[in-house]
Formats: C-alpha cells, sequence, structure tokens
C-alpha cells in the first residue's frame, strides 16, 4: 500500500486506545475525512483496517501490538520515547506518530493537532511516508526521530510541557509568601508566560531572556532566594538550579563562557557529611583558582550569621558554612542538650544566601575514635570567659581546638567570625598567626535587633519579660559609650555608668571588665582600642556582648 494525503481517503485506520490522546486522535482524523474504527480498548483488534495506531501506555505497547498481530499491513504507536521494536510482536510495518503538543482533558478535533510538529519513524520507507502523510492530514508539521534520538527528543518535550506545568505551580506556591492565593496567582502570572513564550518564539531565549539574573543584579537574586527560603524551602534546589542554568544562558547571550562569567561555581547548595567528602567538592574549585570562605556555625541561625555568610559571598567565589554544635567546648553543666538544633531550616536559610557547601558532619567524624590532641592558647584564654570562674579555660580549648580542625579540613581563603565573641575572634587570631595557618581572619560587626539586643542562638531561650531585662546589657555598654564620649575615660567612671543600666534592669554580671583589646590585659582607662565586655545570665540564657571604646579593633 503506498500512501499520499489524498490517498487517506481511501484507507481505513484503526486506533486502540480509548485515552485522551486516542479519542483525539480517533476525531481529529473523522473530522479530516478518514475512516476510522475505534477507539477500541486496550487487547483489542480492529478488523479490516490498512493501518492501526496504538494510544497506549509505553509499558503496554509490546501487549497491544501482539493483540493486534496480522491484522493490519502497518502498525504503529504515539509514544515519545519507545523505540519502533516495541511492535515487532505485531509483524509487518512499524511507524511513530508523536504529536509534539499536550493533550488536556476535553482536547479534540482537528484544531487539538493543528500547527504542531510531529515526530515520526518508520522501519519501511512506506511506513515512514504514511506517518508523514497522517501528520499532515492533521495540520501537522511531521520531522523524522530516529530510535537513537527518541530519549533525548522526548527530554526536550517534557521540558518544555511538562516542566513548564511544573515551574507554574511552583510559582504559585512562591507566591503564596506574597499573601496571593493559588487560582489568583495563576491568572496573574499566565499573561507573563503567554507573552514570554511569544518573545521565546520571536527573538530566542538568549535575547527573550529578561530579568535581575540576565541583567547581573546579584543583591535582588539573593533578596529572591530568601523569600524563596521563607515561603517554599523545598523548592530552593529548584530555584538554585534555575538561577545557575539562567546564568549560563545570559553569559552565552554575552559572549562570555562559564570560566569568564562571575557567577556561583558550585551551583545549588551541596551537604557534606565527611572530610573526604568536602575535600572532594572543594578540590576542582582550588584547581580552578578560586577563593573559599569558610563560616563556622553551631546552627540555630540568626541574622547575625547570615551576615557573616553575606560578607563570604560578596568575598569569596565559593562559601562553605559548617554546622556543628560542638560538645567539647560546653562545660558539664552547661546547654550542650539543650542547644537549639534544627538542620532544616538552617540549610534553607544557607541556601538563600548562596552558601555553596553546608558541611554538617557528626561528632564521631570530627572526634573519631582515639581522638587524643587539643589545641590551647595561653593567656588569652585565661580571662573573661575563660576564667575558671566563668567558662573556664576548658571551653577555649574546646573552641581553639575544633577551629583548628575545621580549618585544616575546609582550607579557606579566609574565616569568618562575629564581634559579639570578642574573646574568641582574638584568640582565634592569635591561633592561626601562632601555629601559620594560611587563612585570613574575619572579623564582622555585631548584629542587634532594632532595640538593641545583640542577636544569639541563646535568645530563643528568653520569654518576653527575660528579653526586656536583657537589654540591660546593650544599654550598659551604650551608657558606657557615653561616658567615653563626655570625655570621662577612667574605667572607674566608664564602669560605673555601665553597671547603673545592669542594675536598672536587676542583672547581675558574671563579669563587666574593661580589657585592652588587642591582648586582654586589664585596662585601667581607655586609651586607644578598649575592650569592654560583658556577660550575665538572664533566666536560663547566659549572655555575653561588648564594645570597642576609644577606638576600633
Amino acid at each position: 500500500m503506498h500512501s499520499t494525503v489524498n490517498s487517506l481517503n481511501d484507507v481505513r485506520v484503526g486506533v486502540v486506545g480509548p485515552g485522551r490522546l486516542g479519542s483525539a486522535l480517533a476525531a481529529a482524523l473523522r473530522d479530516a475525512g478518514v475512516a476510522v474504527d475505534g477507539p477500541a480498548g486496550r487487547g483489542e483488534a480492529p478488523e479490516k483496517c490498512d493501518a492501526i495506531v496504538l494510544c497506549v501506555p509505553d509499558g503496554e505497547i509490546e501487549a497491544a501490538a501482539a493483540a493486534v498481530a496480522g491484522a493490519a499491513p502497518l502498525v504503529g504507536h504515539t509514544s515519545g520515547a519507545t523505540p519502533l521494536t516495541a511492535l515487532a510482536p505485531a509483524g509487518g510495518g512499524a511507524f511513530g506518530l508523536h504529536p509534539l503538543q499536550t493533550f488536556a482533558a476535553g482536547s479534540t478535533g482537528l484544531a487539538a493537532f493543528a500547527g504542531a510538529g510531529c515526530a515520526v519513524a518508520g522501519t519501511t520507507a512506506e511506513a515512514l511516508a504514511f506517518a508523514a502523510d497522517l501528520a499532515r492530514v492533521l495540520g501537522m508539521t511531521p520531522f523524522e526521530i530516529d530510535d537513537e534520538g527518541r530519549a533525548a527528543y522526548h527530554a526536550a518535550a517534557s521540558v518544555a510541557s511538562n516542566f513548564l506545568v511544573t515551574l507554574l505551580a511552583a510559582a504559585e506556591r512562591i507566591a503564596a509568601g506574597a499573601g496571593l492565593e493559588p487560582d489568583e496567582a495563576r491568572q496573574l502570572l499566565l499573561p507573563l508566560l503567554r507573552r514570554t513564550i511569544d518573545n521565546v518564539g520571536e527573538l530566542g531565549p538568549e535575547r527573550a531572556l529578561t530579568g535581575p539574573v540576565a541583567r547581573g543584579d546579584e543583591a535582588t537574586v539573593a533578596a529572591q532566594r530568601r523569600a524563596v527560603a521563607e515561603a517554599a524551602p523545598e523548592l530552593l534546589d529548584l530555584f538554585d538550579q534555575l538561577v545557575h542554568h539562567t546564568r549560563a544562558l545570559s553569559g552565552a547571550r554575552a559572549g562570555e563562557t562559564p570560566r569568564t562569567r562571575p557567577s556561583r561555581a558550585l551551583g545549588a547548595m551541596q551537604t557534606v557529611r565527611t572530610v573526604a567528602e568536602l575535600r572532594e567538592a572543594l578540590a576542582p574549585e582550588r584547581r580552578a583558582g578560586r577563593s573559599v570562605g569558610l563560616v563556622p556555625t553551631m546552627g540555630a541561625l540568626h541574622e547575625g550569621h547570615l551576615a557573616l555568610l553575606r560578607q563570604a559571598r560578596a568575598d569569596c567565589d565559593v562559601v562553605v558554612m559548617s554546622l556543628f554544635v560542638n560538645p567539647t567546648q560546653f562545660g558539664p553543666s552547661e546547654d550542650l542538650d539543650a542547644y537549639p538544633r534544627d538542620e532544616q531550616r538552617d540549610a534553607a536559610l544557607a541556601g538563600a544566601e548562596g552558601v555553596d557547601l553546608l558541611f554538617a558532619p557528626t561528632a564521631e567524624e570530627v572526634y573519631p575514635p582515639g581522638f587524643a590532641t587539643t589545641v590551647t592558647v595561653a593567656g588569652l584564654t585565661g580571662v573573661l570567659d575563660g576564667a575558671p570562674e566563668h567558662r573556664g579555660p576548658e571551653h577555649f580549648a574546646g573552641v581553639t581546638t575544633v577551629v583548628t580542625k575545621l580549618l585544616n579540613m575546609a582550607a579557606p581563603d579566609v574565616a569568618y567570625f562575629g564581634q559579639k565573641d570578642a574573646q574568641q575572634a582574638l584568640v582565634i587570631r592569635r591561633l592561626v598567626r601562632d601555629l601559620d595557618i594560611p587563612v585570613r581572619i574575619e572579623v564582622c560587626p555585631t548584629v542587634r535587633d532594632a532595640d538593641g539586643l545583640a542577636l544569639s542562638s541563646r535568645n530563643a531561650y528568653l520569654s518576653p519579660a527575660e528579653r526586656e531585662r536583657a537589654l540591660g546589657l546593650s544599654r550598659a555598654l551604650r551608657a558606657a559609650e557615653a561616658e567615653v564620649a563626655a570625655g570621662h575615660l577612667d574605667a572607674a567612671a566608664v564602669l560605673a555608668a555601665a553597671r547603673a543600666q545592669l542594675d536598672e534592669h536587676g542583672i547581675d554580671p558574671e563579669y563587666l571588665e574593661l580589657r585592652s583589646a588587642a591582648d586582654l590585659s586589664p585596662a585601667e582607662r581607655v586609651n586607644g582600642s578598649t575592650l569592654l565586655a560583658v556577660a550575665a545570665r538572664v533566666g536560663r540564657a547566659r549572655l555575653i556582648d561588648n564594645t570597642i571604646l576609644g577606638g576600633t579593633s
């Protein structure tokens, strides 16, 4: 049988499969004047047909082909992914007919097919020609796809159709963060979606691309990531991947390559839990000459941590955040077991700030069986928090040991710490200097709430009344600053002004001391950079705060 578009009026086509596509195909062929039998149920064999088209799920094609064996000289399927070999049980010539179109409920008639592309294939010239003629009589444009190319072709179709639906659903989910209901968001987004598709058709993807990624507005992209993390954290990986590939497309438009266009080196955030995984992930970045920034944390992230991450993101090509509640820096009566832990929340926040690698090891990974080494820094660790009557030198031994390990594990170019832990920052700077560890230590300003309270993971312990009392710490520091600004530099006057505020808030400090900001030696008066440090318990929260008087650290 030789087929042309005109001769299709002389053939009879059987359709097997009464689903959406089978029903739409049978109706459209009838509208085009083609004699049709069906759609028949799966497993049925139409009689006296010149060709049979199987509109059944991919996994049922072979069984359906066997059911129609010998019933027609040509048998085809409508799968975009399944090779023609699946039709072998039918015998005779085999063809493929895959409309590059989506068929939702109610799709029917020629209008459902008109204007679409159609992937065709055939095991014989006659079968291929018949498939092409079927496509044309339905108003489609046939193009040939062989079995080797089917998987890639079908993946492209899924990205353009199925995944577009997924993206719109994701956009609706994120829009809920702006207070929009799904139906409302859909109606608002659809015109944008249609215009975007039209632009791609008219201009091509590179020229049609718009938005903050394309114009290099990283601050807006970061703000969007934070909004996604808040509204739909489960979509953060998807957002990261889309940003990554949009950057690549934007770079292609500008004639740039991934090597010359500034971007996050690793794309979506990865979580690694072993030293080996961390080093493996960082190795190619080092070979490419990219800089690495490390932000060590114990989790329970707040805006203070996020400020460190933003600084690292601004300074470095690759950002690593460690998340490890270090048991060796907690004393026997301290809050190790109660310390707030929520890795999922912390990971979402870290990802939203552009972290590339989240290193979240277990205690056994950091301190394996037989671990017997402690790193200590003399002098700086015996006062303030390190004094025996407070947290003790053992606290800083735990800090310096774990920081040394983290610096060796990640080998960053820069590591970031907060000024709120002023003593810790001094100790770590001395540590890397004394041990010749090749890392720059950046100490970032303390981040405070609007009322002045220094942000701390332990603020979560405070009741509303306790939080109001805790403001006494920052107000004590402000009072001391005012005293110095008034020219009163003697330690007794400065400390008296600060203590008056603590007394007013009912706070009995563990310590309130004026010390050199360079080496923590006692200071009798404010002379150059002088550290005023305070620690106190408010409820079950132990809080610390400090300020630099008379200069900068």
